[in-house]
C-alpha cells in the first residue's frame, strides 16, 4: 500500500490505498478525522507499524485492543487488528470498553501492550488510538515519534502468522475489582451523566452496586450523541448535569 496525504473519497484509489495524515501523530496518542485524514486502510498500515514497533521497544508481539462507543470504532479496531496480525501479533480483543478497562486488562490478562481505539472527548467523526507498551505508562513523545517514522517511512515487517483471542469478561472483572474495595458506608444520591457515550454501559451499575441511589442522565447508549457531546468539560453537558442535580 502507498501512503497518501490526500485521496479523493468515493474513488477506487481511496478503496485500495492507505490514507493517513502525518498530523495525526501527537505527543501522547494519535487522532484523526475518519474519512478525510485517515481511512480503514490507514489503520491497517498503523497496525502493521505498531506490530513492528513492539520488539523495538522490547515488548512481546502480544497486545490488548478495545474500542469506545462510536458508530465506526469497531470497524477501525478491526482494521488495526488486521495490521497487527499481519506482523505476527497475538491480539487480545476485549471489545467495547472504557480506556481504564483496557489498561486494567494489561494486568488482568498479563499482556504488556495495549492499543485502545477511542476518540475520547472529541466530537463524532474523530477517532484515534491510545497506545502503551510499558504498563502502566502509555506512549510518550519518543515512542510516538518512532511510531510515526515506522508508519510514514513504511518500515513495517509483515511476516504474518498472527492470531486473535476474544475476551468477553473484562468489564465485569474491572467492576468486580473496583467493588472489592468495599461499598460506601453512607448511601449517596448520585446523578450519573454519560452523554450517551461508552460510560453509560457501565457507570450506573457500578454506582448502584456501591450502594448509591442513581439518577441517570443520558446513560442510554446512542452513538449519534443526540443530547450533547460526551465531554465533561462541555458547557452544555455541565448545565444538563447541574439541572438534574437541582431537580433531584
Amino acid at each position: 500500500m502507498n501512503i497518501f496525504d490526500e485521496l479523493p473519497s468515493n474513488s477506487r484509489a481511496y478503496e485500495e490505498h492507505a490514507l493517513i495524515a502525518k498530523t495525526g501523530f501527537r505527543e501522547y496518542d494519535a487522532r484523526w478525522l475518519l474519512g478525510s485524514q485517515i481511512n480503514l486502510n490507514g489503520f491497517v498500515l498503523l497496525g502493521e507499524a505498531l506490530g513492528t514497533q513492539l520488539p523495538l521497544l522490547d515488548a512481546p508481539k502480544e497486545i490488548i485492543v478495545g474500542h469506545d462507543f462510536r458508530s465506526y470504532s469497531q470497524a477501525v479496531k478491526n482494521a488495526l487488528v488486521i495490521g497487527l496480525m499481519n506482523t505476527g501479533c497475538r491480539v487480545h480483543d476485549i471489545g467495547l470498553c472504557t480506556s481504564p478497562m483496557a489498561y486494567f486488562a494489561q494486568f488482568h490478562l498479563d499482556v504488556q501492550s495495549v492499543a485502545m481505539v477511542t476518540a475520547s472527548h472529541n466530537e463524532n467523526g474523530w477517532t484515534g488510538v491510545k497506545i502503551g507498551t510499558k504498563r502502566p505508562l502509555t506512549h510518550g513523545p519518543e515512542e510516538m515519534s518512532q511510531l510515526k517514522d515506522v508508519t510514514l517511512q513504511k518500515k513495517m515487517d509483515p511476516v504474518g502468522g498472527g492470531s486473535l483471542v476474544r475476551h468477553h469478561h473484562i468489564a465485569d472483572a474491572y467492576l468486580e475489582d473496583l467493588l472489592s474495595m468495599g461499598k460506601l458506608t453512607k448511601k449517596l444520591k448520585v446523578v450519573c451523566a454519560a452523554g450517551n457515550g461508552t460510560a453509560g454501559a457501565f457507570a450506573p451499575k457500578l454506582f448502584q452496586d456501591l450502594g448509591c441511589e442513581v439518577i441517570e442522565e443520558t446513560c442510554e447508549l446512542d452513538h449519534s450523541f443526540p443530547n450533547y457531546n460526551p465531554n465533561p468539560e462541555d458547557m452544555v453537558m455541565l448545565h444538563a448535569l447541574s439541572e438534574k442535580v437541582r431537580a433531584h
